[in-house]
């Protein structure tokens, strides 16, 4: 007995001497997963045609919760309830894209620009480093760490839709406004066309909003001088 026990010990030390040494003979190589696997790890790489014209931001801090109580047959279990709050400051920025239409008109001595829509720049930025997370927990309540994995999940999603909101988009939109007069305003100054006598007022508006002056407005035309025969 003492013997097959002395046998046992030594085939598991030269068992475990070849497992640690030879491991590959206990884990062939799985060439289909190291593929598949590496492919998946290679950054994707895009780019914007023509640029993006970033216009203006604001920056908001905002509060997200999630709140859930363990139920048993439909009845809520008192003590059983986890809050979750996040706070976070988070920067939306909007842009236009370059590439897209644009229409210039000359009227008199204004300009005036329709310029591409108004777009939010996605994602917006979270700073992370000033995130705050709080968790409470009833003491029958044992889901913390998986509500808060799955409202910091639903982060991004949140604050795409936020920055697409027209409430947002109509607070940035006078400063984006001013921005493209500026690039428009830099763009003839470089041409020699700005000053008294030529260009002296810009006008923008953008692709998305509702009251577009009409697009086949024609120029106004200086009335002619009559010549005294």
């Amino acid at each position: 007995m003492k013997a097959l026990f002395v046998v046992l010990i030594l085939l598991a030390l030269v068992g475990g001497f070849i497992y640690y040494s030879f491991p590959w003979l206990f884990n062939p190589l799985n060439t289909a997963a190291i593929e598949k696997d590496f492919v998946a790890s290679l950054p994707t790489i895009f780019r914007t045609p023509g640029g993006n014209l970033e216009l203006a931001g604001v920056t908001a801090t905002e509060t997200f919760i999630s709140s859930d109580t363990a139920k048993l047959f439909n009845w809520n279990i008192p003590g059983a309830t986890t809050t979750v709050i996040i706070k976070a400051p988070v920067i939306y920025r909007y842009h236009l894209a370059l590439r897209e239409k644009w229409d210039i008109k000359i009227i008199d001595n204004t300009c005036q620009i329709v310029a591409p829509e108004l777009r939010p720049t996605l994602p917006p930025a979270i700073q992370s480093d000033q995130m705050e997370i709080k968790t409470i927990e009833g003491p029958l309540a044992f889901d913390g760490a998986e509500q808060q994995t799955k409202l910091l999940q639903s982060l991004t999603p949140q604050l795409e839709a936020n920055a697409k909101d027209s409430t947002r988009l109509q607070l940035v939109r006078e400063q984006a406004r001013k921005t493209v007069a500026e690039f428009v305003h830099d763009w003839f100054l470089q041409r020699g066309e700005w000053g008294e006598k030529r260009i002296e007022n810009i006008n923008v508006f953008f692709r998305d909003e509702t009251d577009l002056p009409a697009a086949s407005l024609p120029p106004i035309e200086r009335p002619a001088v009559e010549e005294n025969e």
